[in-house]
């Protein structure tokens, strides 16, 4: 695999916005395997969430609150996919420290930061660093719930993760389409 930054097909560079396609790309996981969200589509949905380092109290804290409502998030048919700028070896670490058994990303160039739309503009145009943001993808690709955190204290809840599956779990079963009839109701919080 190379290193050199994901690889982002050219028919899906639009920026994540609820309702769209979400940006289709494949980056190095902890261990450095090459990862691709849309080769792991759960029925319920798939959770990203960009984070800005191992070094944030926040980001750390709120993996933890993830990872301690995992098995509630998996009962729900959700899947949660943390994504941060820093290095696979980074992320591996953190992992151990904090006991994290989800998928954990490596977007060192920034190129899904910026395709997601959560890059801090704040520091300058060099500097690789997420609003801490969570999108909700739903099983045939679509953004269904975002939420970018301008205030890097505040963070999407869990209820409010938990809220979004329930929300697809029963668009999906009232919808013969599935959530394609679900757009009506997407929510935005950017």
């Amino acid at each position: 695999m190379s290193t050199d930054g994901p690889t982002i097909p050219a028919t899906r560079l639009e920026s994540a916005r609820v309702g769209l396609p979400a940006p289709d790309f494949v980056i190095p996981d902890i261990a450095g395997n090459s990862f691709r969200p849309f080769d792991a589509l759960p029925v319920g949905g798939l959770i990203l969430v960009f984070y800005r380092g191992h070094w944030c109290p926040y980001c750390r804290r709120y993996l933890c609150k993830l990872q301690a409502n995992l098995k509630r998030i998996e009962e729900a048919g959700g899947r949660v996919v943390a994504i941060s700028p820093e290095p696979p070896s980074a992320g591996a670490a953190m992992a151990r420290e904090l006991g994290l058994t989800f998928t954990i990303l490596s977007d060192t160039g920034g190129q899904v930061i910026d395709h997601f739309g959560t890059r801090n503009g704040f520091l300058g145009g060099s500097s690789v660093l997420p609003h801490p943001s969570v999108f909700v993808i739903d099983n045939q690709g679509v953004v269904r719930f975002r939420s970018i955190d301008r205030n890097y204290k505040k963070r999407t809840t869990i209820r409010t993760i938990m809220g979004v599956l329930a929300t697809l779990a029963v668009t999906a079963q009232a919808s013969p389409a599935g959530v394609q009839g679900m757009a009506a109701t997407a929510m935005d919080f950017a």
